[in-house]
This record gives C-alpha cells, structure tokens and sequence, in this order.
C-alpha cells in the first residue's frame, strides 16, 4: 500500500476502511483480497464514498452510522443510497438514520439522496405496486425527511435501477421500477424535500459494448441540462417528467442508441430555449418495418435549423441504420461556438455536406 493516496485520507485509514468493502465491491474496484493499488485509490474513494449502495438492514445501517461517526470518513460521504426490496417491515434501526444525518449536517458537504431496488431471498416482487409504495414511503419518511429536518444540504436524487433487467431498455426497465417513475412523479409535483435537490440522477446496468461502465441519465434541475450517456435503445415512449425536460438549455448524449421519434421529440420540446447541443458517438435506430426511411441525420439537422436559438453544438460519430457513418473520429468531431457558426454546421449537414470550414 506504500505510496497509495486518497486526497485527506491517510494511508492507515485505507486499511481500516478496507474491511467495510462489500464482496460485490471486490470486483468493481478491482482489488485483490482487499489489498489496495495506487491505482485504484481514487476508483475506491468514488465508490465507497459517493456511489455505494448501502443495504436496508441492520447490519447495513449500523455500518453506515459508523462510517459516519468517523471523524476522517465523515469529510468524504458523498451519498446516502439505501438498497431497499420493497418490504415494508417495523424497523427498530430506522431511528439511527436521524444520528446518521445528523453527523452528515455537521460536516456540511452536499448530500446526494437516493434508492436501489434490490432483491430477497423470497423472490418479493419489489416492482409491484406495494413494494414500490413501501419503498417511496420509507424514502420519504425516513431518508428525506429526516435529512431535511437535520438541515443537509441536498445535491442529487439518485434512482439506482442496475441489475433491474438483464439489458438496459429504457422502456421496460422505467415501468418494471415503478419506484422510479413515482419517485420522479413526487419529485416533479413539489412534495415537502424534494425541492432542495439540484440534479436528478438515474444510474443503469451497463451495455455490453462499454465493458461495465454504467449507463446514466442526469438532469440539473437548476441549469435544466440533460445527460445521457451509455444506454441502448432510447425510445419514443421512453417519457421524462415534462416539467424537466420542456425548457431545457443544453442536451449531452454520448454513447448511445437513440430512436428517431424519441430524439426529434427531445429536442423539439425545447427548440425556443435549447442553448447547447452535444451528440456524439449516438446511433440514431430505425424500428424494424419502419417506412419513414427518410429518417436520416440529414433530416433532424434541417429540422433543427429553423428555428434555432442554439449557441453551440459538438458533434461527432454518428451512425444511422441506413449505413451512415457520420463524422468517423475525434478528429471528425465538428464544435460550433458562435449562433453564426450553429447555423452553418447545421445548414451543412442538413444538406448532406461533411467537410466544410468554419468562420472564426
């Protein structure tokens, strides 16, 4: 472990922690027999620190109150993400959530809140509508409530659905974790607590082809900025809460597989406001038995130019199921910074035209 170094984290406090790594974790930070690599110093402080799921349970609990009463663990704690399987059972331990949060509000760094749906040895079916029920109840009543009442600053929401489904598609995964979509319902409508978060955060199982880094999508409630990154098949009844997602000013999606229909409608909903516009390495899919064969890249770019408020885009990688392969490399990569320069990339490649020049 010599020269392994986590900023503010002394290296005998590694050693201490190292027993609090769940097995499931083993693997993802890469460790052998719980023995640290300089390497892996800051891939274990993200996890342990700001992505951890912690299970509802009594032992789970009790750990995370320890880590919280640590006086040099505490300064990292990121995130409270409970693993919950939908039960709704009388819970003693609970009650340490209030000195949980208490040690948090001390410190004074900005807490992201957040459930996972996990699963029980008695197949409990957390998807259903009680379970998921059960689970906002205990989210609201003893996660967020009682982080309110101890005044910690909020940052994100997190809804952690991997492992959901054996492969990502958004459609299912959205109603097969009702949680989820009644966790983004609450959020949207203004229940007590909610308000305080600044970003709402959804973390996927991740797609084969990016070798296990997680799927996500993340809206910045405040700056209404939309991340996608690393999912497949983005469809048209795919729907984000419209209050999120009807003003947004800028749109990032990175490896992803995107529907026409549910792409256009994106963007659309935000045409007079949309300020920013990022797509890179995004498969734009055509539905099998699909007519519309003129849903090309060319078409959204000529629809996205008129009218257009954006002040600058990135674009780079874009595939079609026609055979299109758009902009190949980096160093295809087109970046507009001015409106004038907007309307020429988009004018461009509405017209079918890849290479041209950009004025100053």
């Amino acid at each position: 472990m010599a020269g392994t170094r986590i900023p503010h984290l002394p290296n005998e406090i590694l050693y201490e922690i190292a027993g609090y790594v769940d097995d499931e974790d083993v693997l993802n930070l890469r460790l052998s027999a719980k023995v640290f690599q300089y390497v892996t110093a800051d891939r274990f402080a993200t996890t342990f620190f700001e992505t951890r799921t912690h299970r509802l349970s009594r032992k789970g609990v009790e750990a995370l109150l320890k880590i919280t009463e640590h006086p040099v663990l505490v300064r990292h704690m990121r995130a409270v993400i409970i693993g919950h399987d939908g039960k709704q059972r009388p819970a003693k331990y609970h009650d340490l959530f209030e000195q949980i949060f208490q040690n948090l509000a001390t410190v004074g760094n900005d807490i992201s809140l957040g459930l996972r749906r996990m699963s029980n040895s008695d197949h409990y079916d957390s998807s259903s509508h009680a379970g998921s029920e059960n689970m906002v109840k205990f989210f609201e009543e003893k996660i967020l409530a009682v982080a309110v009442r101890a005044q910690v600053p909020l940052e994100n929401l997190v809804s952690d659905v991997r492992g959901v489904l054996s492969y990502p598609n958004p459609w299912l995964w959205f109603h097969s974790a009702n949680f989820l979509e009644r966790l983004w319902r609450r959020a949207s409508t203004g229940v007590t607590g909610y308000s305080q978060f600044s970003g709402l955060e959804i973390k996927l199982s991740p797609r084969a082809s990016d070798f296990g880094r997680s799927g996500k999508i993340y809206i910045e409630v405040n700056r209404k900025r939309l991340e996608i990154s690393h999912i497949d098949t983005l469809m048209n009844c795919f729907h984000f809460p419209r209050n999120f997602t009807d003003d947004l000013r800028e749109i990032y999606l990175e490896s992803c597989d995107a529907d026409y229909n549910f792409l256009w409608k994106l963007v659309h909903r935000s045409s007079h406001q949309l300020e920013h516009l990022s797509l890179y390495n995004v498969h734009l899919r055509e539905r099998t038995g699909d007519s519309h064969r003129s849903r090309t890249w060319s078409k959204l770019f000529r629809k996205l130019k008129s009218p257009t408020v954006l002040k600058s885009c990135k674009f780079g990688r874009l595939w079609s199921d026609s055979g299109d392969l758009w902009l190949e490399g980096d160093e295809k990569t087109i970046e507009a910074s001015t409106r004038a320069q907007v309307i020429t990339v988009l004018s461009n490649l509405g017209a079918g035209i890849r290479t041209f020049e950009l004025d100053g």
